[in-house]
């Protein structure tokens, strides 16, 4: 009898450990397909069928949605923080040569840099004080309920030497960061990486 009850019990962990092997982890980078089927407007919120994919990382303390096209990269950031949200695309080592978007909401005000890590660990001044260009076309955000988010448009390839120049199918490096302050100069709290997948 013991041993049938034994058996039984295997039986029902190993059935319940192969099921959680089949779960994605929630640190886990993996990016979520979705049709397109809503307009995009730099507004601050992230609406159904806004974006084609998105990326949830870290349990949730930073998000990235986004779409492109063959001309223009449409994104939102969005961050578990009342200060700013930042990614990164394609640094070299740390955060040197990071092509960067920093954004923040300040009383209803959105700001967004278009900016570049100049240091393994910053700083990332905007691209203008380097001597290029700010090449974000249309931002937007919002804070609510403990969450920045910023909303983005530029072109795949700006070319600007600053911003990295993207291609449909191209996969790429980023890193992402979310400070309790809304000053870019202030340190990030939170910050991780993944990869970016253009359709």
């Amino acid at each position: 009898m013991n041993s049938k009850l034994i058996s039984l019990f295997s039986v029902i962990l190993a059935v319940f450990f192969a099921g959680c092997a089949d779960q994605p982890e929630e640190n886990s980078a993996e990016p979520v397909l979705h049709a397109v089927t809503a307009e995009w407007t730099a507004d601050g919120v992230v609406s159904d069928g806004e974006y084609a994919q998105k990326m949830i990382l870290s349990g949730g303390i930073f998000e990235v949605h986004w779409k492109n096209d063959a001309e223009m990269l449409y994104m939102a950031i969005k961050g578990e923080t009342d200060g700013w949200v930042a990614i990164g695309f394609e640094p070299e080592v740390w955060m040197k040569d990071a092509d960067m978007i920093v954004g923040w909401v300040d009383d209803g005000e959105v700001s967004a840099l278009d900016a570049y890590s100049t240091g393994n660990y910053g700083p990332h001044p905007p691209d203008t004080d380097l001597g290029g260009t700010d090449n974000l076309l249309e931002i937007g955000g919002s804070e609510k309920d403990g969450f920045t988010v910023i909303e983005f448009k530029r072109k795949m390839d700006t070319g600007d030497k600053f911003d990295k120049a993207f291609e449909s199918g191209q996969t790429v490096s980023m890193i992402w960061g979310v400070s309790e302050f809304d000053d870019p100069e202030e340190r990030h709290i939170e910050a991780g990486k993944g990869e970016l997948a253009f359709q």
